[in-house]
């Protein structure tokens, strides 16, 4: 993850927003940056480059930087509700700000809800029984075609498209 080259293809506005919620909680910057890295980095080594299309791979990295960043944090400052609602602004902004079409980011939005909502329920999950945990998830998904079909899912039960590459 090249962070210069995110930053230079953000406008303005993503530019302004971002700085706005970082100034607002600065403690949890960095550690957002290294749960982001370390998300990567397990999705690369256990995924290879699939978690970089609509399929159920990218559910699970959605999940799981979720809840790395709500675990980064919370090693931070222990407050669970205000660590949860950091996490849901500043991934909720990453899909604002990227390029997907609809239903791509309402799908990426249910998937950052799933990895929020298993930290909550166990922050304290291993590192590698919440992978494994997170790869029996990619074998339940749901393929999703319209918005509504995320909005009838169990919440946490993975939401995917089906790549066109894929098929």
């Amino acid at each position: 993850m090249n962070l210069w080259k995110q930053l230079k293809s953000l406008d303005l506005a993503a530019v302004v927003a971002l700085a706005g919620l970082c100034l607002k909680h600065p403690l949890w910057v960095v550690p957002t940056l290294r749960a982001t890295r370390k998300c990567v980095a397990v999705c690369n080594e256990h995924l290879g480059k699939r978690h970089h299309r609509n399929t159920p791979a990218n559910a699970f990295r959605h999940a799981l930087w979720n809840y790395y960043i709500a675990r980064a944090c919370h090693a931070k400052k222990g407050n669970m509700d205000k660590v949860l609602e950091w996490t849901r602004k500043i991934t909720d902004w990453h899909e604002d700000f990227s390029k997907n079409p609809p239903v791509a980011r309402q799908m990426d939005l249910h998937n950052n809800r799933v990895g929020r909502l298993l930290f909550e329920q166990d922050p304290n999950i291993k590192a590698t029984a919440l992978v494994e945990l997170l790869k029996s998830k990619m074998a339940d998904s749901q393929k999703v075609i319209a918005a509504e079909d995320i909005e009838h899912l169990a919440p946490t039960r993975f939401a995917h498209l089906i790549d066109p590459l894929q098929q």
